[in-house]
């Protein structure tokens, strides 16, 4: 094995190269969603891939971004492990709400500003940069490492379950996976270990005027009004906070008191106050802490991202009836949950409750959840090096974001941890950021996980 103080020594010797070269990765903006930037984005990282030492890198074109697959391997190494990451990044928004440039990685007030510095360029690139310090200081690496870096993250990785399909016998040839798009930092400064990613549905529901136009608002009382028609039905899903569709719930197990003593659930002390500045944002009022963590960890959610119908020009005026309407809506499940089940009783139950005009469509996002089980060995190996090189830690069971990285375990029956620095409460806001020292702290923990996943 490689000593780890020798690692983190070349890392601090060699702070300002590795620095500048990961400011290099944020000018290089990569959006998915607008399709800009992208393939110099690809040539920019594949060329420092070789350069820091994984010469074996291929490029596969896709429908849409390119998938990059990087091979390095360890002198009599005996286990391979696959590391997942995304290069592509949000659309930086309204560029009059960021204090500099977002894709000039400035540092501002001791933290570098940029998108993509905390999702997650920040942790791609410190897995590479990783690479390069075990390389410089031991000669050889103590395991194979296989890099699946995508650029399609941010808009549902359409290509990735079929690339994952198609190059299963190869890839397969890991003994575990790490995602790299996982843990960083909360608002408190505490690093997250987390197991898992709950799954999704994304669905639009469409309800259309059987006039199929708009008519005028005076004729309000004898026509249907499809804005209404959906708030109806929309209304018939929920109870409080208890969803009514049948199926919902199924295969959400309920945690255990172990489980509820593990992480905190059963834990009365922790103030209201605390959790509300870890999470960044104002629980439901009445809410319990000790409820609030169990539906954000254990339990699937049903939740309106938009609704629009007709004239919707602020400050204007247009006396309509309107001739559609729609919702957007996303559904997060838990692990062991069948996203198809739910998805056949939603429209089901629309039906049953006279509701057989609203149109159900899914809209791309079709994702399984996924847990790992904290005993295996990549878990422990994350887990320790997040502890040791962190103050402070908090241990979640689920985190309740999805990603269709899931499809790596999924597909190929190998157990995935999940691993990163950086400050998770940023990513795709507006000042994006990350310290030096995080940045720094990441190269640290991806090589101590590469060395004890190897050990």
């Amino acid at each position: 094995m490689v000593s780890l103080k020798s690692i983190y020594g070349f890392v601090e010797d060699n702070s300002r190269s590795l620095l500048d070269e990961f400011r290099q990765f944020i000018r290089q903006p990569g959006i998915s969603t607008e399709d800009s930037g992208i393939q110099a984005t690809v040539d920019w990282l594949v060329a420092k891939m070789k350069e820091n030492g994984i010469a074996d890198v291929q490029v596969f074109q896709t429908a849409r971004h390119p998938i990059i697959l990087g091979k390095i391997d360890g002198r009599q190494a005996e286990r391979t492990l696959l590391v997942y990451g995304h290069y592509d990044v949000q659309p930086p928004g309204d560029r009059h709400d960021w204090k500099a440039d977002p894709f000039a990685a400035e540092i501002v007030d001791g933290q570098i500003i940029g998108r993509g510095t905390s999702d997650m360029k920040n942790n791609l690139m410190a897995c590479v940069h990783a690479v390069k310090a075990v390389l410089e200081t031991g000669k050889s690496l103590p395991l194979n490492l296989i890099f699946l870096f995508e650029g399609e993250e941010e808009i549902g990785s359409p290509s990735l379950k079929p690339f994952i399909e198609q190059h299963a016998q190869e890839l397969s040839k890991c003994d575990a996976i790490l995602c790299g798009d996982g843990g960083g930092e909360d608002k408190t400064g505490q690093s997250l270990i987390m197991y898992g990613l709950k799954g999704m549905l994304f669905l639009e529901l469409l309800v259309k005027s059987p006039n199929a136009r708009e008519i005028h608002s005076m004729y309000a009382g004898v026509i249907e009004n499809p804005a209404w028609r959906l708030i109806s039905a929309l209304m018939t899903l929920k109870q409080g906070n208890q969803v009514i569709i049948p199926h919902f719930y199924d295969g959400a197990e309920e945690p255990s008191v172990g489980e509820k003593m593990k992480y905190g659930l059963a834990r009365f002390a922790i103030k209201r106050e605390s959790l509300e500045e870890s999470f960044g944002f104002t629980l439901k009022k009445d809410m319990a802490v000790s409820t609030a963590l169990t539906e954000a960890f254990y339990k699937p959610t049903l939740n309106i991202n938009g609704l629009w119908s007709g004239y919707t020009v602020k400050g204007g005026v247009k006396t309509i009836v309107p001739d559609s309407a729609y919702a957007h809506l996303d559904i997060r499940t838990m692990p062991g949950q069948d996203v198809a089940l739910i998805f056949e009783s939603l429209e089901n139950y629309l039906k049953s409750k006279g509701f057989a005009d609203v149109t159900v469509e899914k809209l791309g996002f079709d994702l399984p959840g996924y847990r790992i089980d904290s005993g295996e060995r990549i878990a422990k190996a994350v887990e320790r090096a997040t502890k040791a090189l962190s103050k402070k830690t908090t241990t979640i069971p689920i985190m309740p974001a999805s990603g269709a990285m899931v499809w790596l375990p999924h597909v190929l029956k190998k157990p995935m941890a999940f691993a990163g620095s950086g400050v998770t409460y940023m990513a795709h806001s507006a000042n994006e950021f990350i310290t030096p020292e995080q940045y720094l702290k990441g190269i640290k923990l991806f090589a101590t996980i590469y060395n004890d996943y190897a050990s």
